[in-house]
């Protein structure tokens, strides 16, 4: 039922579809999480403990009062986020989110290290985690609003998660959740920022953004995120696509060709077209027949 990976327990659910009925296994896999989240919480030491509210599972450390201001915000959040999403919104799901906050960064790094590929990696404050149970796994901050933000932006991605999102429209939308909700202060596209922008930005690197894997990349995660975020304001101010088209390009996106076809369908533009109003003129489609067909834009999404 359960493996050790990097002195963590994870849950191993494939028997359950197995060995149980299917009418059980909706109490199966319920079963199943608590014993997992009590596991960890053994392994973390005596104080971390695990509370739920009516779509949350959250494991840390705070005291009963915080823990319930968490949950709160937590569905408050997913609340507005859904709303706000629509049609995009997941119908159902097996079971309530999962958080993990992690006091000490030793024990947050050991876990996330089994969710990782081999190689270097960019720091995180949190991660939404996709293989095995979806959940987020996120580190003690020094203020609680910056927790705030961590979570939100990984909620985003969570929420997400049923759909085929290009990393970099799943990222811009995380961030926009996350500016609205949590009243984070984007920075500005200063003339530095926009000339490193120029100087990185090739038809070779571009394909990297597209893909997706430049948003695990230690120096291209920063311009990665930067991008994704100068893109979608180019959306909403200078596209502006009519009412309900905007939903309906997020619907049709895939990351197998970043966003074309749907770019083009909802938004009456190409991406190269998009980016060339940005960087200017250049090759900046995207080109999936160059890229290893694997889906690269797979959360865990990591937030800078």
């Amino acid at each position: 039922m359960f493996y050790d990976q990097h002195g963590f327990p994870q849950p191993n659910y494939g028997w359950m579809r197995v060995f149980v009925p299917h009418e059980d296994l909706e109490d199966a896999w319920q079963q199943c999480t608590r014993h997992w989240l009590g596991r960890i919480c053994h392994r973390l030491g005596h104080r971390y403990g695990t509370v739920e509210s009516q779509n949350f599972r959250f494991v840390s450390d705070l005291s009963p009062a915080a823990r319930g201001k968490v949950l709160a915000m937590l569905e408050s959040s997913r609340t507005r986020i859904c709303r706000v999403l629509g049609a995009t919104a997941p119908s159902e799901a097996n079971g309530k989110h999962v958080v993990l906050r992690f006091t000490l960064a030793d024990d947050y790094y050991a876990y996330i290290s089994h969710f990782l590929s081999d190689g270097k990696f960019a720091g995180s404050a949190g991660m939404f985690l996709s293989d095995g149970y979806d959940h987020i796994a996120y580190m003690e901050s020094w203020s609680a609003d910056e927790e705030r933000r961590t979570l939100v932006h990984e909620l985003a991605h969570n929420l997400f998660a049923h759909l085929p999102l290009p990393s970099w429209l799943n990222e811009a939308l995380a961030m926009a959740f996350e500016a609205d909700i949590a009243g984070t202060s984007a920075e500005p596209l200063s003339r530095e920022l926009a000339a490193r922008h120029r100087a990185y930005w090739t038809p070779s690197t571009i394909q990297e953004f597209w893909a997706g894997r430049a948003f695990s990349d230690v120096e291209a995660q920063e311009l990665s995120y930067s991008l994704s975020r100068v893109l979608l304001h180019l959306i909403y101010t200078e596209v502006r696509p009519p009412e309900g088209e905007f939903s309906r390009f997020v619907l049709r996106s895939d990351w197998g060709d970043a966003g074309s076809i749907a770019a083009k369908e909802h938004l009456d533009i190409t991406l190269e077209n998009l980016v060339s109003a940005f960087l200017g003129p250049g090759e900046w489609a995207p080109r999936p027949h160059s890229w290893q067909h694997e889906r690269a834009a797979d959360p865990p999404a990591v937030r800078l």
